[in-house]
């Protein structure tokens, strides 16, 4: 949802916003409270906030996303609100509505577009990709913070203006559509929510009653405002003549309009305070909405008389005008700001949400559902048969990554449906496209999520299913990185062509990191110039496994302690390392390169050196071990030059040539 315009109009008036700003509470404060310490309730939207964490962050999405700094940056920030005395009810979106499938299909082609100006283009286009794995980033860092957190069915919108309006609190998301809600505690937009440095939070809220007094409106006539102005329920054709019969109407800024640099309200702005003005005149809603009509209906017919009503290029498929279809829209349009006490109640063991499979919508699935232990990826399996490959920075040139990692979503899909379907539709790249595809479901001997999710398939049977399919984890890598190192085996062999050491290498390199190297090192936004397109793709195709390995442990009902993304993935410091050494000569180069990045070299080398030997006939270029200790490359270099020669020339004797 969202109201066309509204959000630039209020930057304009500060008269429609208070500040507020608060510290952490002194012991003396504390005392004099009573010994209790403050609680401010906070109903959030969560996709608006993990985006918000994200984008507003130095992260280096072009690099595949650098998710232990994204971590250490949500930590920071929720635990300054924590201090700050604030309780978060965060709300994450749910399943993805089919009637809003078209609308997701857009967005991630304009996202494939976005990935292709961020990897060819030199310059930094102020734009960014949200990583395929940011999301459960974000979640484990929640939840390692024990801030409460549940899924919504779908959007999540509507159930946070509920949850604010029934306990009392203030909502935080970024949707206009906040500023139209009743909420008696007010709305912060979540860029207006700052966490200091200094550990304080300041915070400017929005107040729907000072803006209504300064546009002489009455606050039940929000929802009518919005919906003439224009929203996502009433379609612009319907507006239309309205919009043209109020183009010329006079009216007055509000007193206190701060317009920057001095410019002129723009065409919206005064679109706003013409239909406020309008409907300001009336007693009820209802005579206002008739108002409306009769306004568009007269511009209306003195258009189709003057012959400037007829479709232009480009419309022919437009809603037509009546006065009937507008006064429904209207009516529509209104009913969606009303917060039903109802939607506050939402998030508990029940659902709308309906599925064929066996397992049902009982209360363990939706209980796993509402706290991320069943990611809303496999929720829409269970709901639509539908599974969304999201648009990731990959090279968008070549063929797409995600169908590298297909069998193991396959068998995810054969344990969530159960026999009750042989397909679900995958969403996956097809070129500079987002197409549908037709996806086989995998072995029935998968262990199904009824029988999982209740215990009655033992854990060991489960994690035997799930390694099955992603290949047995690499003995000797620490215990912590066991499903880890089973991912980077099935990339190693799934791949195709080559892996070359120094790509291992960099991807083990950055599983060994100290966490604090981690959060200290810097990081730039743009396009490094070295960037090279091969290795991007070839990470990508690792993340998208890692992803699917997680679907799938998920479908098993979690018989095998979940990774943490940021212990496992850093993009940006597996290029650099990968940039540093492919050509690296000298003995010592990869140990110092290891000793700049903090780490140390027997850990490394025992992990690299485990999971090399399960997949050596993949492999081109090694790491040996110095006789007087330390490692450098082996004889072939990071690469294995000399083992590809070797190949080629062997391959052209065979050819005769």
């Amino acid at each position: 949802m969202g109201v066309r315009g509204l959000t630039a109009f209020l930057d304009k008036c500060p008269f429609a916003w208070e500040k507020l700003a608060l510290k952490p509470q002194t012991p003396e404060e504390i005392e004099a409270a009573g010994g209790k310490s403050r609680v401010i309730k906070l109903a959030v939207d969560g996709c608006a906030l993990l985006y918000h964490l994200y984008f507003a962050g130095n992260f280096n999405c072009v690099c595949g996303g650098q998710y232990a700094q994204f971590a250490e940056h949500v930590k920071l920030y929720v635990q300054t609100l924590q201090k700050c005395g604030f309780s978060l009810f965060v709300v994450m979106d749910g399943t993805i509505n089919a009637a809003k499938e078209a609308t997701i299909i857009t967005r991630e082609n304009d996202l494939i577009k976005t990935v292709r100006q961020l990897t060819y283009s030199d310059k930094y286009m102020g734009k960014k990709v949200l990583p395929i794995m940011a999301r459960q980033a974000f979640m484990d860092v929640l939840n390692e913070l024990k801030v409460k957190v549940a899924y919504s069915d779908t959007e999540s919108d509507i159930i946070v203006g509920a949850l604010a309006r029934a306990n009392g609190c203030c909502a935080v998301s970024k949707d206009s559509d906040f500023y139209i809600f009743e909420l008696p505690f007010g709305y912060i937009p979540i860029d207006n929510l700052e966490a200091t440095r200094t550990g304080a939070v300041a915070a400017t809220r929005f107040s729907r009653s000072k803006f209504c007094a300064a546009l002489k409106l009455k606050e039940s006539f929000l929802p009518l405002l919005a919906s003439a102005v224009g929203n996502d329920y009433v379609p612009s054709s319907l507006t239309r003549p309205l919009h043209v019969a109020l183009g010329e109407v006079d009216v007055a800024l509000p007193q206190g309009w701060q317009s920057p640099d001095g410019k002129d309200p723009t065409v919206r702005d005064l679109l706003i305070l013409r239909v406020a003005n309008l409907i300001s005149k009336h007693d009820t809603v209802d005579a206002a909405v008739t108002a409306v009509v009769a306004m568009a209906k007269e511009q209306h017919e003195a258009d189709v008389a003057a012959g400037t009503e007829a479709p232009k290029e480009g419309e022919e498929e437009r809603e037509e005008f009546t006065a009937e279809k507008l006064k429904e829209a209207l009516t529509v349009s209104i009913q969606q700001y009303a917060l039903n006490p109802k939607h506050a109640q939402a998030l508990g063991a029940t659902t709308e949400l309906t599925t064929q499979a066996p397992c049902g919508m009982s209360p363990p699935i939706v209980g796993a559902f509402r706290d991320g232990k069943l990611d809303r990826l496999l929720a829409n399996v269970l709901v639509n048969k539908t599974y969304w490959c999201h648009v990731m920075v990959e090279d968008v040139d070549a063929d797409c990554v995600w169908p590298i990692s297909r069998p193991i979503r396959a068998a995810a899909y054969a344990a969530l449906l159960e026999g009750s379907a042989k397909e679900v539709t995958e969403y996956v790249r097809n070129g500079l496209k987002l197409e549908s595809v037709q996806v086989a479901v995998g072995p029935s001997s998968m262990p199904g999520i009824s029988t999982s999710i209740s215990g009655k398939t033992a854990e060991k049977e489960r994690s035997k299913a799930l390694y099955s399919i992603l290949g047995e984890p690499v003995q000797g890598v620490p215990e912590h990185l066991s499903m880890a190192s089973a991912c980077v085996k099935y990339w190693v062999q799934n791949m195709g062509g080559p892996t070359t050491a120094v790509e291992l290498a960099s991807v083990v390199a950055a599983m060994l990191q100290k966490r604090e190297d981690q959060a200290m090192r810097p990081s730039k936004e743009a396009r490094p110039p070295w960037l090279s397109m091969r290795v991007v793709h070839r990470y990508a195709a690792l993340q998208s496994i890692v992803a699917s390995a997680v679907s799938l442990n998920q479908a098993l009902g979690t018989p095998v302690s979940p990774l943490k993304v940021a212990d496992v993935i850093d993009g940006e410091f597996s290029h650099r390392f990968h940039h540093l050494q492919f050509r690296a000569k000298g003995v010592g180069s990869l140990s110092e390169q290891l000793r700049k990045d903090g780490v140390e070299w027997e850990p490394f080398f025992k992990c690299y050196s485990a999971i090399a030997a399960s997949v050596s006939t993949y492999l081109r270029g090694s790491i040996v071990e110095q006789m007087d200790g330390g490692i450098m490359w082996g004889p072939n270099g990071p690469e294995g030059k000399d083992e590809a020669r070797e190949e080629a020339g062997g391959a052209m004797k065979k050819t005769g040539q």
